[in-house]
């Protein structure tokens, strides 16, 4: 057993299941600030690594998207200050609202997610989730069977992750250069994704 494991603090993972499934469903500005905090400080405590370049990318990504659809479609007061119209929208302060909100729900869903992963590492999130739905087996509900296929998923995605990253590498020596544009990044990006759902499907079987 490695040290992760055992420095793992499995008391901590209904917290953070529950400011989880708080943040996705806040309504207010308070309850998804509380919902952030929450999931802050129990993914700490639960010895969760700082987020890569990766996390911090995808929730700004998120974060933008979100903001940006609220902004203009959301109906409300016009804000002034300059900002541009957009297919004959402006942009609202009701938008502008809604997408704090959207952007401090999806930063607490992703702090709780990453505090789940240190709390519950490998099966034991797949564990927890059966011993919660246990109940549903009187209901004919196939619980067991949902776990196995769960238990299996989370022990070969990072195998097909480290492959898809091994197949990425390959087919940039074969190009013998970086990809020119948009459009060769495209091609490198289709010309490894073949390969790895082959790999993925051999695996399923």
């Amino acid at each position: 057993m490695n040290d992760r494991v055992r420095a793992a603090r499995p008391h901590l993972g209904p917290v953070l299941v529950g400011a989880m499934l708080g943040a996705l469903v806040a309504g207010r500005l308070e309850t998804a600030i509380l919902c952030l905090v929450v999931a802050v400080l129990a993914a700490r405590a639960a010895g969760a690594p700082a987020p890569g370049y990766r996390w911090l990318l995808m929730l700004a990504a998120g974060s933008t998207v979100a903001w940006a659809l609220n902004l203009y479609l959301t109906p409300g007061r016009p804000l002034g200050g300059g900002w541009p119209v957009l297919a004959g929208r402006h942009a609202t302060g009701e938008g502008l609202a809604l997408g704090l909100l959207l952007t401090l729900r999806f930063a607490g869903a992703c702090a709780a997610l990453q505090g789940l992963r240190a709390a519950w590492p490998g099966e034991r999130a797949a564990d927890a989730a059966a011993r919660w739905l246990a109940p549903l087996e009187r209901l004919r509900v196939p619980v067991r069977e949902a776990r196995a296929m769960l238990g299996l998923a989370l022990r070969f995605a990072p195998l097909l992750g480290a492959e898809a990253v091994r197949i990425a590498r390959v087919q940039e020596l074969r190009a013998g250069r970086p990809p020119r544009g948009a459009r060769e990044w495209l091609q490198r990006r289709r010309a490894g994704t073949v390969p790895t759902l082959v790999g993925a499907l051999e695996r399923a079987e």
